[in-house]
């Protein structure tokens, strides 16, 4: 299918209300620190959504060297996350497809949550591809990576993109041809676009 990159994601997805923006970025931080601390991470970026009606305004994508690590981290009775008040859908992810460079500085970040069944992998995946072959090559694409959950989540795939500005994204997304196919994608998924707020 393509390249992979080694080593173990962690992404939460958060449902936060506008007003509610400071207070949510505060608790991060503290339970940023704290997992730091104690090897819980190797790599952390907080994305903010760019409009404020996303569904999930907020998305921390870590990078986890020891999945077990994390898990006795989170477990602590003196970490932070465990108090916030706000709806999370958070997983372990491994990579199973990368191409580009959607670790880049420039441009905005889609990330878009996919309900996908188990055993629908295969048919997933292959839609998947089909669609990101029309997408890449479009002008202002930069690079997708595409998450895969190592247990039981809320969103079984994860694609997290690179594009130089959401005016590209759009018109990429409006083509009649990707239009087509994301169509035969019979998955619910959650898009929007990001810029990174904490890295």
């Amino acid at each position: 299918m393509g390249s992979t990159a080694a080593g173990v994601a962690l992404i939460n997805a958060s449902e936060v209300s506008a007003e509610a923006d400071e207070a949510f970025v505060a608790g991060w931080e503290q339970a940023r620190d704290f997992l730091a601390s104690r090897g819980g991470f190797t790599r952390t970026v907080l994305h903010q959504a760019i409009r404020a009606d996303a569904e999930f305004r907020f998305v921390n994508v870590a990078r986890v060297d020891s999945a077990d690590a994390w898990r006795q981290a989170i477990s602590d009775p003196a970490f932070p996350g465990a108090q916030m008040p706000f709806t999370a859908h958070a997983g372990l992810y491994e990579i199973v497809y990368e191409d580009g460079e959607p670790d880049g500085s420039d441009g905005v970040v889609l990330i878009n949550l996919f309900e996908v069944p188990p055993d629908a992998d295969e048919s997933f995946v292959a839609g998947w591809q089909r669609a990101r072959d029309l997408l890449a090559a479009q002008p202002g694409y930069l690079g997708t990576r595409l998450h895969r959950g190592l247990e039981p989540a809320d969103f079984r795939f994860v694609n997290i993109a690179r594009w130089s500005s959401p005016l590209a994204f759009a018109r990429a997304v409006g083509q009649p041809d990707f239009q087509q196919t994301a169509a035969a994608l019979p998955f619910p998924s959650h898009p929007a676009l990001y810029g990174v707020i904490r890295g």
